[in-house]
């Protein structure tokens, strides 16, 4: 007989996504930042992504960054972010993980845009596309 107390959970990683404004070739850009914490996310060779993933279409982070004590994994994408969707992660083309928990456009904690300075850049989906070709 199979014993069901031999199976290990994995515990489901806690999420949160917020406006940011940070530096990029020297000028401050504001983008959403999605972290996943609670792992341990390892420095590979690979580059790390977190995506948002709805009905077929994905969205992936335009970068991402693992926290020095590996703890964190950060993905950062344009303002217009999707509407929603379910998160993943990973390194390379391979996904490492799937939170249950899903994706809001509401879930993004906003920065008061009227009170930011007029040089920043707001990073948006057409911004990144301009900026690839």
């Amino acid at each position: 007989m199979f014993d069901i107390t031999l199976i290990q959970r994995i515990p489901q990683l806690p999420w949160q996504a917020k406006e940011v404004i940070r530096e990029l070739d020297n000028r401050p850009h504001l983008l959403v930042r999605i972290t996943i914490k609670g792992g341990y996310f390892v420095h590979r060779a690979a580059e790390p992504f977190i995506r948002i993933v709805n009905r077929g279409k994905v969205v992936e982070s335009w970068f991402a960054d693992i926290s020095e004590d590996n703890s964190a994994l950060s993905g950062y994408f344009p303002t217009d972010v999707p509407t929603g969707g379910i998160i993943e992660y990973g390194y390379g083309s391979q996904v490492q993980g799937r939170l249950e928990m899903k994706f809001t456009n509401k879930s993004v904690d906003r920065l008061d845009t009227k009170k930011l300075p007029k040089e920043i850049i707001k990073v948006s989906q057409k911004f990144l596309r301009e900026k690839r070709s």
